[in-house]
């Protein structure tokens, strides 16, 4: 609990700081009561024991470079930014980092002197990160040099949206902001507000053409919203609330949407996994599972981490299950990610395991930060790179 000091509770309601406590919990896994966890109770399942197996991809660190804190044990998930031939990354404490994304070499550094909550965003020119003071603030990608602010209604947990003239940011407290990405004017906002309890965690907006913003929402509702309008097109409801408490009936979506051809897939907390018509809103299929950390894809599946851990494929047509891995329950995995045959997950003692897409065997693992990984490796092109909770940014290859 030690980082509730440094945040700015005036601008946390009641709601965000419930919701604060309950990620905690949830982090650690233990019993479904928040008494038990003020009490020091931990009921949580132990990781399953790491065994050894039959190696047929090695992993291989191609460079790697300490940047600074990382996510210095808080819950926020700083995605680094790629562009052309560099890799940005920013730290909880705020310290920003340029480099050769070939050979790790820095090319600047800058300390934005704040408490980051939410980033990277990132175009060609433009990059784009959050604070715990509610505020967007817009850097040159070239630079580091900042080009405006702007003060939100709420912080910001998300990746923002940016498109060619509009940034899309997503806030804690519901609301979707369309801003004019050259000088942070207020185009729109869409308003949907949030439960009575939440986890602390938003899924970032994604791009469906070039006029759509898909989003999913902390009552598992998700929305088709028009870009430059932010008028609502179409809402359709991943999951519904069951149970009789209102943790119970938490069904936040939490990892991003995944839009492929115009099918868009999104996963729960407490609920589904669905597959939606983009240009209708029509639910095509769904299946009982549960997961925080979001879903991997390739032409054909869909890969999905489960609240327990286990890792799941499911055929994108039918939502058919293909097979299920449970040799890492409880390892407080990453997403999953795809890459040509394989499919690559992080853990928390910072393990790379590597599984085959066509059964889910494991076939290859790897620990490169002790500290472990809350973001999914990034997959780049043919490039993997890995940005652990230490701060260690490291770049790797399957052979």
């Amino acid at each position: 609990m030690k980082n509730l000091s440094a945040l700015n509770l005036p601008i946390f309601n009641k709601i965000v700081f419930i919701s604060f406590c309950l990620l905690l919990l949830l982090q650690l896994q233990s019993c479904s009561t928040i008494d038990d966890f003020l009490n020091g109770e931990d009921n949580a399942e132990p990781p399953t024991e790491l065994k050894e197996f039959n190696k047929s991809v090695s992993i291989q660190s191609q460079w790697s470079k300490d940047i600074g804190s990382g996510s210095d044990d808080a819950f926020v998930q700083l995605f680094p930014a790629i562009v052309a031939n560099t890799i940005t990354v920013v730290d909880r404490e705020g310290k920003m980092s340029q480099l050769d994304r070939y050979n790790g070499k820095t090319l600047w550094q800058k300390d934005l002197d704040m408490i980051v909550t939410g980033g990277l965003g990132v175009s060609q020119d433009m990059l784009f990160v959050s604070n715990d003071q509610a505020e967007l603030i817009a850097l040159e990608t070239a630079s580091g040099k900042q080009e405006w602010s702007k003060t939100l209604s709420s912080i910001s947990l998300s990746k923002p949206l940016v498109t060619k003239d509009v940034v899309v940011a997503r806030t804690l407290d519901g609301k979707i902001y369309g801003l004019l990405k050259e000088n942070s004017k207020q185009l729109w906002i869409y308003d949907r507000g949030v439960p009575v309890l939440t986890y602390r965690g938003n899924s970032s907006p994604i791009l469906g053409g070039n006029e759509l913003v898909f989003t999913g929402f902390d009552s598992g509702k998700v929305a088709a919203i028009g870009l430059q309008h932010g008028r609502l097109l179409w809402e359709t409801t991943a999951a519904v609330p069951r149970g009789r408490s209102d943790i119970e009936r938490m069904v936040d979506i939490d990892g991003d949407p995944v839009l492929i051809d115009k099918r868009l897939f999104i996963v729960t907390a407490n609920g589904r996994v669905v597959s939606i018509d983009a240009i209708t809103g029509k639910l095509i299929w769904a299946r009982e599972i549960s997961s925080f950390v979001g879903l991997g894809v390739d032409k054909k599946n869909i890969y999905v981490t489960d609240v327990d851990n286990n890792i799941w494929a499911f055929g994108q047509e039918s939502g058919e299950i293909l097979w299920k891995q449970d040799k890492l329950k409880y390892r407080s995995l990453t997403a999953p990610i795809v890459k040509g045959n394989h499919l690559l997950v992080a853990d928390f003692e910072g393990y790379i395991h590597v599984l085959s897409t066509a059964d889910g065997e494991l076939i290859g693992r790897k620990q490169f930060d002790s500290n472990g990984y809350l973001l999914a490796p990034i997959l780049h092109k043919d490039d993997i790179y890995l940005y652990g909770k230490s701060g260690l940014l490291t770049a790797i290859k399957l052979n």
